[in-house]
């Protein structure tokens, strides 16, 4: 009987587990920074080692942008710290549609650590 006991509780940690990692890989909803009719920035938290433009926040960008009858160019985004996971993401509300997906591009390029000992 304790042997089941004890089984049960490691299923239960590892699921608990499971559950919080799957948890940390979900980025939160965009939160508006700053807005005019010139640009937009957002900020969310996001779990990687780059910064991760959403469909949602790009969505919110093109809506905010419409609405002065431009496009949401994507300037490129940036951890807030190296100790969180918030992220600030900028994007330019201008007249003429730009490639957004040289910005993503560019900043999407891991960083290879090297450690000397």
């Amino acid at each position: 009987m304790r042997k089941q006991k004890e089984v049960e509780m490691k299923i239960l940690m590892a699921l608990s587990a499971i559950a919080l990692v799957s948890a940390c890989s979900t980025a939160t909803s965009p939160v508006q920074k700053y807005a005019s009719p010139h640009s937009i920035t957002l900020n969310y938290s996001a779990y990687d080692m780059v910064p991760t433009l959403t469909s949602e926040a790009r969505d919110m960008a093109i809506d905010h942008c419409a609405k002065y009858g431009k496009f949401a160019n994507y300037q490129g985004g940036n951890a807030v710290n190296p100790l969180s996971s918030e992220e600030t993401h900028r994007f330019a509300c201008e007249s003429r549609k730009t490639d957004d997906g040289k910005v993503i591009a560019g900043q999407s390029n891991r960083t290879n650590l090297i450690v000397l000992y």
